[in-house]
């Protein structure tokens, strides 16, 4: 009896230590997550994959989860459905969960927000504000007990589990956490309102939260390598004081590169319908002019008119390199807004970094909530140039041919009319 007392005690022990095993494996602080479209050859063995990291950081919610979305698109048999159940089963068990989505796209895929909403513990606020400025909220982030943060290019959407290249950052620390829940809670507050007005006043951000580029987080890795970072934020206007802003980051970065710089975006145009937005172009330009290698991919969505000849305008320039990516058909049939290179990142030299949610024209620093993360550190400049490389060297990224009229791909399909 004392024997199958103890095995009895030693199986319970067991099935607890196994019961949720993804949510107890020891990673490091900081984790690069890459999404890699099926039947491609992108993604590197380095980088941790979205979907075990979303359900991952779910799972071990044990208070609360804050998540700032573009929006949430979600299809029955897809691998979405599985971090949306991730969340209903963490209401369940009493974590209490908001979520903000730009109030545009949410009409656009209100079916999820909606679901959502209904659930004890489940929240649900629509912002409008960013679209008054002539800019969206294009931020996609969640914060997981005020002490873990993802940040990246994912949307909340099921193509971008398994048919968008996607790069973003997974970080433990409880002090970029609560300074990043600043934003979370000023856009919460934002949303509530009627008129979603932004308050009259920001107050600056208390010295025991700051984190800028003169006052960085330091952070050890199993490499054995200490990395040094700092978040970066958009809109100027709806920062508190002693926030860096993602465009003057950008620029200071391309300002100081000497060797290369190498970025990768679904989208770069200097042009919109208010001004020409020369700040990224003219550091650009500028690197090159010292002698800087610039090399960049950019999606087969960039090749729109005017933007293209924008484009082309870059490529001639000496030390220069444009190429356009083309992601390959699923062989299951046409993926509606998929199959396209949506990283948001960008190398420079042999120590620095910024991964971000903005592509590079005018709204997405002056009018849109966005978030992005600048790195000094060699461990992560090689891993993201490594990314680039496999990008620039897949067949997929073609040069761009000054001689050649882009038709730009039918993103949408029959879903887009």
């Amino acid at each position: 009896m004392q024997i199958n007392k103890a095995l009895l005690i030693s199986l319970v022990v067991l099935i607890l230590a196994l019961s949720r095993p993804l949510f107890s494996q020891q990673v490091d602080p900081i984790q690069l997550v890459e999404s890699v479209p099926a039947e491609t050859k992108l993604g590197i063995p380095e980088t941790a994959r979205t979907l075990p990291v979303w359900l991952n950081l779910i799972g071990s919610a044990d208070r609360t989860i804050d998540m700032e979305v573009f929006y949430i698109s979600n299809k029955q048999g897809e691998a979405l459905v599985q971090v949306i159940d991730a969340l209903k089963t963490a209401a369940s068990r009493g974590v209490v969960i908001r979520i903000i989505a730009d109030a545009k796209m949410a009409g656009t895929y209100p079916e999820t927000l909606e679901e959502l909403n209904r659930l004890p513990n489940i929240s649900v606020r629509r912002i409008s504000y960013f679209d008054k400025l002539g800019g969206v909220m294009h931020a996609k982030y969640f914060v997981v007990d005020s002490k873990e943060l993802f940040v990246g290019s994912q949307n909340m959407d099921w193509r971008a589990l398994q048919h968008i290249h996607e790069l973003g950052v997974r970080i433990s620390n409880e002090k970029l956490a609560k300074l990043t829940e600043r934003i979370f809670n000023l856009d919460w507050e934002i949303a509530a309102g009627e008129e979603q007005l932004l308050p009259a006043e920001l107050p600056p951000i208390p010295p025991e939260l700051r984190i800028d580029a003169n006052n960085p987080l330091r952070l050890p890795v199993a490499s054995g390598q200490e990395i040094v970072f700092y978040p970066t934020f958009s809109p100027q206007q709806a920062i508190f004081p002693g926030m860096e802003w993602d465009q003057t980051q950008i620029v200071k970065l391309m300002n100081e590169a000497k060797k290369r710089i190498e970025f990768q975006l679904l989208s770069y145009s200097p042009v919109s319908h208010r001004e020409f937005f020369a700040a990224l172009d003219n550091a650009i330009r500028g690197a090159a002019a010292r002698g800087v290698r610039v090399r960049m991919i950019l999606s087969n969505w960039n090749t729109r008119q005017p933007g293209i000849q924008y484009l082309k305008s870059l490529q001639v320039v000496p030390n220069i390199e444009v190429r356009i990516s083309t992601i390959p058909p699923y062989s299951g049939g046409f993926i509606p807004y998929g199959r396209v290179e949506h990283c948001k990142y960008m190398v420079v030299d042999d120590t620095l970094a910024w991964i971000g949610t903005s592509n590079w024209s005018y709204s997405y620093f002056h009018t849109s909530r966005n978030l992005g993360l600048v790195f000094e550190s060699g461990y992560i400049n090689s891993l993201v140039h490594k990314i680039f490389m496999k990008g620039w060297d897949s067949g997929y990224a073609a040069p761009l041919d000054l001689c050649k009229e882009y038709v730009p791909p039918d993103v949408g399909g029959s879903e887009g009319k």
